[in-house]
């Protein structure tokens, strides 16, 4: 009984990371129901803005950085992950360990929209 080979003799091509990318994909619709959350909560930060009100969340610049930052970071943390990973695996190494730094800027963008609601 013979086993079949994978890649013929003398096949040399390499198959894309589709576990790295498949794991990008899913946590990016997470962070994506993530983002619908927040943007939820951040809608009832704004209930005590008023003229006496100088929170940071009352201005133009600040309301919109709270509802931007979220839907930013998740499109930045997914570019940078993705496109360091393929880098990385171009080059023969691992692409797993780019997807901490990517989670890290998520995070980070969630910190930073949550500073400026309860501000």
């Amino acid at each position: 009984m013979s086993t079949r080979m994978r890649n013929a003799p003398g096949d040399t091509r390499r198959r894309w990371p589709t576990g790295y990318l498949v794991t990008i994909a899913v946590l990016t619709g997470g962070g994506l129901m993530i983002d619908m959350f927040a943007f939820y909560l951040s809608i009832f930060a704004t209930d005590s803005c008023g003229t006496d009100n100088p929170a940071p969340v009352c201005t133009t610049f600040g309301m919109l950085s709270m509802w931007a930052l979220p839907w930013i970071g998740l499109g930045v943390a997914t570019a940078v992950s993705t496109g360091l990973g393929l880098m990385a695996w171009r080059r023969g190494r691992t692409p797993w360990v780019h997807l901490p730094l990517g989670v890290l800027l998520y995070l980070a963008s969630l910190v930073g929209a949550w500073t400026i609601m309860v501000s």
